[in-house]
């Protein structure tokens, strides 16, 4: 099996990068970044990456049985172009909504060329996806999918503590969310459609709300007919709260100030200069990924739970947000390299994804999910 993993810098590669040196037969890597690729003491096959020259990006890709992208959300397409052109199966961690809505657009490119593309397969959404899949599986129509997750980390440090990508929850806490509404996409306040859920313990009583995020986009497509849809997220007060300010004085802004510097760039710069982890740091976070699913079955109505709880890689010593994130998005990656998903196109985990398969997979690494129907 021959994988190139783009992007294999940032934290979600890593994690990716480990997973498939693990658990993949015979696997020959290649960690292509502009960046430098600190795994140095795994067998790596390092490459210079600039995703904005597609034609150097699919020569880069060509040869490999799968790409997997890592790269910020927002350069997706172009990445999925060139996996296109070098005829290479694609997988990616999303593009929160309306890069999601693009990377449709390429699907009958993907189709007449019979290359295969799957968006969105890391924790959520990924596994949020195919949770959902799994739960419509068992129903004869669907009426409303909600996702509800919440991050929790007792040993965050630092001023600002990032559970994931910056630059992502910039736009999650500035950008305006959509929900799907009696059949129809609706735009929502930013943060707004706040509640208190109860989650499984180290979580407990949290605060979500709306957020901008591709599982609003990906299930309307995947089930036609879905009346309702909707994604909130629990961060831990604090950080809710200097988000807020950062965003709220304008730091997600991208327009250029002085010397041409956006207000988000200085931010992005400043905050990768927080202390970090090392790797004999023990980190003691937890994720929680919540599906409910609403729909009839032989014309009664049905409802269905799925729930998964992910505490840190205990060997690894990497974080639960890292790997429920990288890990889903290797274990897609192997079964597009053994043609085990090899449907041309451009298709959502819920609808492409082998849902026992896929539960069997994660149950390998340490990752359940119960399921719960009534």
């Amino acid at each position: 099996m021959k994988a190139i993993v783009l992007g294999a810098a940032g934290a979600m590669a890593s994690v990716a990068i480990r997973d498939l040196l693990e658990f993949a037969e015979n696997v020959s890597l290649t960690a292509a970044d502009a960046r430098a690729v600190k795994l140095l003491n795994l067998p790596l096959h390092p490459a210079t990456l600039d995703v904005q020259d597609e034609l150097s990006t699919a020569r880069l890709i060509e040869g490999h049985d799968v790409v997997l992208n890592c790269v910020p959300y927002p350069l997706n397409p172009k990445v999925m172009r060139a996996a296109l052109r070098a005829r290479v199966p694609y997988v990616d961690l999303g593009g929160l909504y309306h890069v999601t809505l693009q990377q449709f657009a390429l699907h009958e490119e993907f189709l007449r060329h019979g290359v295969t593309a799957i968006l969105g397969m890391g924790s959520t959404p990924g596994i949020t996806n195919v949770m959902a899949g799994a739960l419509v599986q068992l129903m004869d129509c669907v009426d409303e999918i909600h996702v509800r997750v919440a991050c929790h980390d007792e040993s965050a440090t630092g001023l600002l503590p990032i559970p994931y990508s910056l630059d992502t929850i910039l736009d999650e806490f500035a950008l305006e969310p959509i929900v799907f509404r009696e059949g129809q996409p609706a735009t929502v306040p930013v943060l707004s459609g706040s509640e208190i859920i109860e989650f499984p313990s180290p979580v407990g009583q949290a605060e979500a709300f709306h957020t901008l995020h591709s599982e609003v986009a990906m299930f309307p497509r995947s089930f036609p007919g879905l009346r309702e849809a909707s994604f909130k997220i629990a961060f831990p007060q604090a950080f809710n709260e200097k988000m807020r300010l950062l965003v709220g004085l304008g730091f997600a802004s991208r327009d250029n100030g002085l010397r041409g510097v956006s207000p988000r760039e200085m931010l992005l710069a400043l905050a990768a200069k927080q202390w970090v982890p090392t790797s004999e740091s023990e980190p003691q976070d937890c994720d929680v990924l919540r599906v409910w699913v609403k729909g009839k079955k032989q014309g009664k109505e049905i409802s269905g739970l799925a729930e998964s709880v992910i505490l840190p890689h205990p060997l690894w010593k990497v974080a639960a947000g890292s790997r429920d994130t990288g890990v889903p998005l290797s274990i897609v990656a192997q079964m597009l390299a053994r043609r085990i998903i090899q449907a041309p196109g451009v298709h959502c985990p819920e609808t492409s994804v082998p849902s026992e398969l896929f539960w069997d997979e994660l149950s390998r690494r340490g990752i359940r999910v119960a399921f719960k129907i009534q």
